[in-house]
This record gives C-alpha cells, structure tokens and sequence, in this order.
C-alpha cells in the first residue's frame, strides 16, 4: 500500500465547506498540456462544470459548483523540473452563494517544508509543517452539500502514478480544511478501466478511465449526493458559464440548495409535534429503486438526520413513544410494503444509522398519488385521524397518530 503524507492546512471557518490538501506526483511523462472539460448532473440539473489543462510543469482548472449558489474555483499546481512541488493554490470566488465567503489558500515548498497561507474574510493564518509529496487540493461542496464535486484535474494526475495493478490500494491521508479534521481517502484499481474512490469512509464513486487515465466518467450515484460526472467532448469556459449561473440565481432562477431543510409541524389531541428533514427533488430521477433504494435503510430525506420530536407521549401506528427528540428511517420493499424504524438516536448525520439504538419499527400504509411530486415533503397531518405522511414522486407513507 502507497501512503502519503498529511499536509495540515487552515482556512476560516465557513470559507470552504471542504478541502483535502494530499501528495500528486509531478506529471513528468507528460509533454504537450492535456486539455479537458467534465460536466457534473444531479438528474437533469447541472451542478458543476470544470476544466483544466496539465502538463509536466503545471496543473490548472477552474471549477463552477452550483449548489447552493455559483462559486468559481480557480487552481494551479506547479512543479519543478525535477518533480517536486513548488506552489498549490486555490482561490474561492463565491459569485452568487451566501454563506460563502472568498479565501485563497497557499502552499509553498521550499526543501522539506511546506508554508501555508490561508487568506479570507480580511485575516491571514500561516503556518509551516514537514512535507515529502506534492500537493493538491480535493475541492467539494458548500454547506449541506458537503461532498458534491471533487476536482477532477488533480484526481485525474493523481491516477495516471497511482493504482497501476488490478491489486493497488492507495491510502491519502487528509484534512478538512474547514474544521481541520483528520481523514481518509481509498482509491482501488478495480481493473485497468476502473478505479473506486472512497467517499467520506461510506460509499465509493466509480471512476471510468481510458487507457491513459484519463477519467471519462465518475458515477457517484452510490453516493448520498447521486450526481454523474462525464468528460465533455469539446471545451468548457467555465468562468463565462459560472458568470451565466450567477445571473441566473441572482434573479431567482437558480439551482438553489440541493436539499432544502424543512420544518413541519402539527398537533395531535392539542399538542405539538415537530418534524424537521431534508427535502431532495426528483429532478427527474427514477425516485422508489433508484434514489430511494429497495431493501435498505433509507434515510427519509437528505442532510443531517430526520428528526421527530414531541412535547407529549405519541403513539405511532401502534407504538408509544415518550415524549422527547427520535431520528427516523424508513424501508421501502419491493413488493410495495415499507417499515417506518423509530429510533432513540438523534442529531447526526443522515448516513450514521445505529440500528441497535432502534425503538421500535412499524408497518406505514403505501398508497399511490394521481401525479408526481417533485420535492419529498413530511407533513403532520391533523383533524379527527391525524397522520404522519411522507410523500415524494408517486409514493405516498402514512401511518396514524394518536
């Protein structure tokens, strides 16, 4: 197993949702600059454009991430003749997306150290640490969407010295660059058109790469964020396209946020109950068996975990409840039924389902609506036979309230 070496590397909180600083060998096989464009889609919508140009002495690309608003990414990676890194930098211009601030990180090699200078929000941090591997940075999403996009242009250098054999396994370690957490990334040769990328420690993207490494696709679908990058066969501006979705939200017209998070409330016999989640739109995916998945622990929603909670006992479908905060799962079948799974833990994410903290799992009446639904909704229904309802596309979930 290859290993690399951390390189720790601080910016503002909230200027960068997620970053990764990890070792990219110089490209020294490489003459003429290999030029290419990927088009990343959530369903029909596209969320991110990216374009790059790499040679042997520099790697650089500009990334538009549409969600929640556009945020252009500049990057360039240049090295010296002998292949080591000289600088890393990547510079964050928050074009229509509040919350995010501009920031400019910087890593300069000289010998055995790397300097780090993070600049955002008018402060300046620096920093000085050991350093044996190029680097570059893994840029994702912003906000909820924590892990929409990973630039492609350093990834796919990365891929062309790493991983040869059906056997390779490489371990990067990595830091958040927003929260400066220790982590993990896996990359795994499946064979020599296939390379797996670990995402966040729980699912994988699959990369489709050509006999010279070149990434053609990466199908991300196995992953909470469900969007599919592919290489685009002529170039991108995408500072000039970054410029058009910028408009486009600044007249109300954009993607927004991936998953909007929703409260819905209600009372059974007088008193109150809160269910706070997530909203996904089907943006014209396949929803039951596709983005919801047959069989499985589904989420129920997007973002942090689904919440319910209750001032007063409840009994759901049969079950009763004390009052207090419960996360909820749901697990549709094949053969139409599905299982609502009440569970005592609460407040983490929508991917950290603990089953042995289950309180109890019901049986949800499944009916069909007329028409399809666009966003998933929770509601609490009231009146003389409340409800708690989920619906989203075609499917409608209810089970009773008292």
């Amino acid at each position: 197993m290859a290993r690399l070496h951390l390189l720790p590397t601080y910016v503002a909180a909230g200027a960068l949702s997620t970053a990764t600083a990890i070792g990219v060998p110089a490209l020294a096989q490489q003459q003429a600059p290999d030029r290419a464009s990927l088009v990343t889609t959530l369903g029909r919508d596209t969320v991110a454009l990216e374009s790059f140009a790499a040679s042997a002495a520099r790697v650089e690309g500009d990334i538009a991430v549409r969600v929640p608003g556009t945020v252009l990414c500049h990057y360039v990676i240049t090295y010296a003749s002998d292949g080591s890194p000289r600088q890393s930098r990547v510079e964050i211009h928050p074009l229509a997306a509040p919350g995010v601030d501009p920031a400019t990180v910087t890593l300069d090699f000289t010998g055995d150290s790397v300097h780090v200078v993070s600049e955002s929000q008018g402060k300046k941090q620096t920093a000085t640490r050991a350093a044996k591997d190029v680097s570059a940075f893994f840029l994702t999403g912003f906000g909820a969407s924590y892990g929409l996009y990973t630039a492609a242009g350093p990834l796919e250098a990365y891929l062309m010295h790493h991983a040869r054999t059906s056997t390779d396994t490489v371990a990067v370690p990595a830091i958040d660059i927003a929260t400066a957490r220790l982590g993990r990334r896996r990359f795994v040769r499946r064979s020599p058109t296939e390379v797996d990328a670990d995402w966040f420690g729980y699912f994988w993207q699959h990369l489709a790469v050509d006999t010279g490494d070149r990434i053609t696709a990466i199908d991300s679908r196995g992953t909470t964020e469900k969007t599919i990058t592919e290489r685009a066969a002529s170039p991108i501006d995408v500072p000039a396209a970054a410029q058009r979705f910028a408009q486009a939200d600044k007249s109300g017209h954009g993607l927004g946020a991936a998953s909007i998070d929703t409260v819905a409330r209600g009372t059974v016999n007088g008193k109150p109950v809160v269910v706070t989640y997530g909203s996904p739109r089907a943006r014209g995916r396949a929803i039951l068996g596709g983005v919801v998945p047959y069989d499985r622990v589904w989420r129920t929603g997007a973002n942090a975990a689904t919440v319910l909670l209750t001032d007063a006992e409840l009994t759901i479908g049969g079950t009763t409840l004390p009052a207090g905060a419960y996360s909820l799962w749901t697990v549709p079948k094949q053969d139409g039924s599905v299982t609502l799974i009440i569970n005592r833990q609460h407040g983490q994410w929508g991917t950290d389902y603990d089953p042995s903290q289950d309180v109890a799992r019901v049986p949800m009446q499944a009916s069909r609506a007329a028409s399809p639904q666009d966003r998933f909704a929770i509601d609490v229904t009231v009146g003389s036979a409340p409800q708690l309802r989920m619906a989203w596309d075609t499917f409608v979930w209810t089970v009773p309230l008292r």
